[in-house]
C-alpha cells in the first residue's frame, strides 16, 4: 500500500508540533531548576557573610568590654537586617512585576497583530 503525501505532511506537522512542545517544556524545566539553584548559592553567600559580620561584631564587643550585652546587639542587628531585607524584597518583587507586565504586553501585541492578519 502506497502512502499518500497528505499522510506524510500530517505526520511531519505532528512531529514538528511535538518538537515545539518539547522545546518549550525543556525551557520551562531549565527556568524552574535555575531559580532554586541560584537561590541556594545566594543562601550560601548569606551564610558566609553572616559568619563574617558576627565575627566582627563579637570582636568589637569583646574589645569594647561590652560582651555581656552581646544579646542586645544581636537583637538590634537582627531587626535592622530584617528591615533592610524586607525593603530589598519589596523592590525586587516590584521590578519583577514590572518586567512581567512588559513581557505580557509585548505578547498581547504580537498575538493581536497575528489575529488581525
Amino acid at each position: 500500500m502506497k502512502k499518500k503525501d497528505g499522510d506524510n505532511t500530517t505526520k511531519n506537522e505532528v512531529i514538528a508540533g511535538l518538537k515545539g512542545k518539547l522545546a518549550a517544556l525543556e525551557m520551562e524545566i531549565k527556568t524552574d531548576i535555575s531559580i532554586p539553584v541560584v537561590a541556594s548559592f545566594g543562601f550560601i553567600i548569606a551564610l558566609v557573610w553572616r559568619d563574617a559580620i558576627k565575627g566582627a561584631i563579637d570582636e568589637f564587643l569583646s574589645r569594647s568590654g561590652l560582651l555581656e550585652q552581646a544579646y542586645l546587639y544581636n537583637f538590634i542587628s537582627a531587626i535592622i537586617i530584617t528591615i533592610i531585607v524586607i525593603i530589598i524584597m519589596i523592590i525586587v518583587t516590584r521590578l519583577s512585576h514590572v518586567k512581567k507586565t512588559k513581557t505580557l504586553k509585548k505578547r498581547i501585541e504580537i498575538i493581536s497583530k497575528e489575529l488581525k492578519k
